[in-house]
Parts: structure tokens; C-alpha cells; sequence
């Protein structure tokens, strides 16, 4: 009785939409957080071409950026050709951030509610489910390498926590200090999951000003001390057992993985763009352009220390720690930390809180999401995925297996089966509806899910388990995982939608949006034909 009388107080109080047209009316019923977000000047549509620049500029601007290219110059890949791989999967990834984006701008839905049209309404449940794991797994190692920039500021600060003992056993992958640090920034960290999606823009901000003026001062620092590139940026590739091409496409499928899960919830944020058309640019400039700059910077600084210091190392922490100045190694930490928090809101915990939205809408919102999600995330023990066998990292890399089939059939459900439309009140109904399809569950979307793994699978087992014995030119398909995935999926996609048609009700409703960028003829349109959107709570 008590249990019940508290699933009750937490239960989430639902709104209802009148969404309508010339025509005709309906009416959704769902927890506000799901609902379409409605134009200015009703709706919290205010990121402009700014703001949607800005998250990808401070996304940009980190240390899994900054590393991206360490694993193929380590591999032999001279780091000329590792920028150009690295250039060519975020034009790629951005590509598909840009049309999930405009989606996102024209109907004011957010993945889950946009992945119901493809998947079904209770299939949706696969896809986000997809997602969700990969974003808690990468919540926890994002605080983690937080928590490694909190332990260089706290020994910048007092030197003499720098041999602070360690009273955990080698087991545990984690020492006592890095441990304490975990949770001071996983604590400090926690506040800011508070913020509404709508009014992150903010915060980007802030670290959009703060990560470039570090990066270009870091790029300065580098090349002046070093009087030049140095040696790192001048090697040639280098003959190994593996093909130059292979080793080029797995750069450039390294560089889409981290970016895998934001081609799929970045219309979580564009819902609240004023203008469609900004979100396209800005996706595809903003995201491939700074990006590929961080990747330089991390070439650049790496063989820099090789000439200053003779040290090589990836990691820009270490490379704070090699520095004199305590000052310098305070703020360069800081500006780091900034970079992860800045990244695990945005690219982790709000994925994780609209998942957990759509799959429990009574009881689950974003900002309780959100909080699960950091909760999941120190449960997923972070320290040893950091710490632990390559092969589990090579996991997180390789999860784009699953993540691109899904972008593969939105995308094609989207733009190809259905022609740039959608039904909105469809997506809100239980029981009824075009995108019921067989109970809820789209089993084209599902069985063309299934068949995208197959070519990538072995690829993906060798490359969690090098042990295992694996054809070669499995491996080899797998350098380009993401593309294969994608383009496999739509295909299977679109094939089994054709020879089995599903029930497709086209309506002539434009988007709910309004934008002084539109065309004239938009505008038109919009006037004769228009939706809008009332709230009211229940």
C-alpha cells in the first residue's frame, strides 16, 4: 500500500497538446517533456545559429577529440593522412547529425518520439535502448577523466597530494586518490544535470569561449617552445602487415564513434532551434571544421613534448604534469574539466534521461533521467573500464555497430519511404495509428536492424577479443563500420518496406514552425495550411 501511495507521488503529471490543422483536430495526451516543442513565441525556441554552433564548437574541444588521431599514428598511419581520415568521418557523421537535426527543428520531437515512426511505438524501445547503454558506459568514463583533471588541479594546488596514500589494493584499478577525485568532480557535476535542455545553450557558451582561446594558447605554447612541428607531424606512414587504406578508414571510423551517438539525439537539442536551415550548416561546419582542428592541436602539442621534454604522450594531462608552472597545470586541467562536463550533458546524460523518458513516461522525465544516468554511470565502475584490457575500449569504439543501422533506417524511413512527412498525433497513440504497424513493433525496422550486424559482426568480436580467429577481410570491413552499417540497413530497410508495404497515411500538415529564415513560399504554405500547438495540464 505504501509502495503504491509512493509510485503515485512521483507519478508525472500529463499535459495535453491540441494539435491541429484547417481540417482537422487532435488531441495528445503525454508527460511534457515528450510532447512537441512549439515555435516562438509559445515554445523555448530559442537557439539560433549561434548557440547550435556553439555545442558543436564545445564539443569539439576535448581530450577524446584531442586523442582521436593517436591510435593511427601509433599504428603507423603518417598524421597528415590521420587528419585527412579524421576531416572525412565528421563530414561524414555530420552529414547525418545534419538531416536528424532538421527533423528535430521542423517537428519539435526528440529521438525517441522521431525513432516511433520507423521502429514503432513500442519498438522505439530497441533503438533507445541501443543508445542509452553506450551513453551511461561513456557517462562514467567521461567523469572518470574528469575526476583525472580534478587530481592534477588539487597537486597543482598542494604538491604534496600528489603522494597521497593509497590504501586500495591493485585489484580495485583505482587508487585512493583517484577515487576521492572521482566523486569530487562527479559531486560538483551533478547541479548542472538540474539545467533544462532548452537553456544549455549557456553553458556551451561558456566553454565555447573558454576551449578555443586554451586551444590556440596551447598550439602557440607548442610550436614556439619546439620551433617548429617537431617530428611527430613530419613522419611518413609507416610499412606495416596492414593496408595504408585499412589503417586510413579505421582512423576515420575512430573519429565517427564518439560522435555515433549524437547522430542520433542531436534533434534532442535542435527542437529548440528557431530555424531550420541554421541546423544544417551549423551541423555540418561546426562539427567537421573544429573537430579536426582539436585532432591537429593533439598531433601538434604530441610532438612538441617529444621535443621539449623527450616524452611522448597522447594524453594532455600528462602533458600539464610535465609543465613547471603550477598555474599553468591549474588551468589547463581546469579548461579540460570543463570540456568534460560540457560533453557528458550533452552528448550522455540527456540521451540517457529522453530514453528513460519514452520507455517509463509516467514516472520518468529528463531531469530524473539524468540523475539515473550518473547513478548507472558510477555503477558501470569506471575505473576499470579505463584501466582494464584494451579490448573493452576497443568495445566502446566499436559500439557504432549497433548505433548506425538505427541512423540508417531513420533516415531512410524518413526521407525516402515517407517523403519528408509526418504524422504527429500518430506518434502519441497506443493501440491505433500508422506507426502501430504489428503491436506496436515495425518488424522491417527490426529484422533490417538484425541484418545490418551480421557483415560488421566478426570485425566487432575481433575486435573486442584479438585472440580470436577471424578472417582478415572481416577485420578489414570492419575499419568502416559506421558507413557499411548505415548504408546496409537502408537498404534492407527500404527493400522488405517495398515488397511489404506498411500502411503510410500522408498528411498534408506543415511543420509546427515558424521562422523569419523561411522562404516566402514557406511562409505561404504555412498561412494556408498550417499547426499549432496548445498546452493545458491534466
Amino acid at each position: 500500500m505504501q509502495f503504491s501511495h509512493f509510485l503515485d507521488k512521483i507519478r508525472i503529471r500529463a499535459e495535453e497538446v491540441d494539435y491541429h490543422d484547417a481540417d482537422d483536430a487532435e488531441v495528445i495526451k503525454c508527460q511534457p517533456d515528450l510532447l512537441p516543442v512549439p515555435p516562438l513565441p509559445e515554445g523555448p525556441r530559442k537557439w539560433d545559429a549561434f548557440h547550435l554552433a556553439g555545442y558543436w564548437i564545445a564539443e569539439a574541444f576535448g581530450t577524446s577529440q584531442y586523442q582521436v588521431a593517436s591510435t593511427a599514428v601509433a599504428s603507423g598511419l603518417s598524421p597528415g593522412s590521420t587528419i585527412g581520415a579524421v576531416f572525412l568521418g565528421h563530414v561524414l557523421v555530420s552529414i547525418a547529425c545534419a538531416c536528424n537535426g532538421w527533423i528535430g527543428a521542423t517537428y519539435g520531437i526528440n529521438f525517441p518520439v522521431f525513432s516511433r515512426a520507423s521502429f514503432g511505438i513500442r519498438g522505439t524501445a530497441i533503438a533507445v535502448t541501443c543508445r542509452a547503454v553506450a551513453a551511461i558506459v561513456w557517462f562514467g568514463t567521461q567523469t572518470y577523466q574528469g575526476g583525472q583533471c580534478v587530481q592534477v588541479m588539487l597537486g597543482a594546488i598542494w604538491p604534496s597530494f600528489k603522494s597521497f596514500p593509497n590504501h586500495l589494493p591493485t585489484s580495485a584499478h583505482v587508487t585512493s586518490s583517484q577515487l576521492l577525485c572521482f566523486f569530487i568532480f562527479y559531486i560538483i557535476q551533478l547541479p548542472l544535470l538540474w539545467i533544462h535542455i532548452s537553456k544549455l545553450r549557456y553553458l556551451f557558451m561558456v566553454k565555447v569561449i573558454i576551449m578555443p582561446i586554451f586551444g590556440f594558447t596551447l598550439f602557440g605554447w607548442a610550436v614556439g617552445r619546439a620551433h617548429g612541428f617537431g617530428p611527430v607531424f613530419s613522419q611518413g606512414t609507416k610499412t606495416t602487415t596492414t593496408p595504408a587504406a585499412v589503417l586510413f578508414f579505421s582512423a576515420m571510423t575512430s573519429a565517427i564513434a564518439p560522435k555515433a551517438t549524437l547522430a542520433l539525439n542531436i534533434c534532442d537539442f535542435t527542437r529548440y532551434a528557431k530555424s531550420r536551415r541554421t541546423v544544417v550548416w551549423t551541423n555540418i561546419l561546426s562539427l567537421s571544421i573544429p573537430v579536426t582542428l582539436c585532432a591537429i592541436l593533439g598531433v601538434v602539442v604530441t610532438s612538441a613534448v617529444e621535443v621539449i621534454y623527450g616524452v611522448t604522450t597522447w594524453n594532455p594531462l600528462q602533458v600539464c604534469d610535465l609543465w613547471s608552472s603550477r598555474a599553468a597545470q591549474f588551468f589547463a586541467a581546469f579548461c579540460w574539466s570543463l570540456a568534460v562536463i560540457a560533453t557528458n550533458i550533452s552528448a550522455n546524460s540527456t540521451a540517457v534521461g529522453n530514453d528513460l523518458a519514452i520507455l517509463f513516461p509516467e514516472y520518468i522525465n529528463i531531469r530524473r533521467g539524468q540523475y539515473i544516468c550518473a547513478i548507472l554511470g558510477v555503477a558501470a565502475c569506471p575505473w576499470i573500464v579505463q584501466n582494464s584490457a584494451a579490448s573493452f575500449t576497443s568495445f566502446l569504439g566499436g559500439y557504432s555497430i549497433f548505433l548506425a543501422p538505427i541512423s540508417g533506417i531513420l533516415l531512410s524511413d524518413y526521407f525516402i519511404l515517407r517523403h519528408q512527412n509526418f504524422e504527429i498525433p500518430a506518434l502519441y497513440r497506443h493501440g491505433r495509428g500508422q506507426y502501430w504497424y504489428t503491436s506496436g513493433f515495425n518488424w522491417r525496422a527490426i529484422v533490417a536492424f538484425t541484418l545490418a550486424l551480421i557483415p560488421n559482426l566478426p570485425g566487432f568480436a575481433r575486435k573486442v577479443n584479438s585472440h580470436l580467429n577471424v578472417p582478415v577481410g572481416a577485420t578489414y570491413l570492419f575499419s568502416v563500420v559506421w558507413p557499411v552499417g548505415v548504408v546496409v540497413a537502408s537498404v534492407f530497410y527500404l527493400t522488405f518496406s517495398f515488397l511489404f508495404p506498411p500502411l503510410i497515411e500522408r498528411k498534408d500538415i506543415q511543420p509546427t514552425f515558424t521562422s523569419k529564415d523561411d522562404s516566402l513560399a514557406d511562409k505561404k504554405d504555412e498561412k494556408d495550411h498550417s499547426a499549432t500547438i496548445h498546452v493545458q495540464g491534466v
